[in-house]
């Protein structure tokens, strides 16, 4: 892990070496770091580069905190959160905010 490292576009960024491929949940990433790129460096050169977005949905990521929800109160069912048009995650079974 290498924090605060000079970058030419944005000034600082941190940078996170995987030293294995393994599959990386992209919408996760996507809410903890929006506007992140991932780089896929196979033999030494960058093979695939991802440019990671809010998602427009997320799924049993975040678990809606309101206690009368359908979404607490069934354990089997999804915790789903859509993103409105003010960047904002809300319930998809009680329009609470995350």
């Amino acid at each position: 892990i290498i924090k605060n490292a000079k970058s030419q576009n944005m000034g600082r960024k941190d940078i996170i070496k995987i030293d294995s491929r393994f599959d990386v949940n992209l919408d996760v990433i996507g809410y903890v770091s929006p506007h992140v790129t991932v780089n896929v460096i196979e033999n030494g050169v960058i093979t695939e580069k991802k440019h990671i977005e809010l998602p427009k949905r997320l799924s049993n990521i975040i678990r809606c905190r309101n206690p009368r929800c359908i979404s607490s109160t069934e354990q089997e069912l999804e915790h789903v959160f859509l993103l409105d048009s003010k960047g904002e995650y809300r319930c998809l079974y009680c329009d609470t905010k995350a």
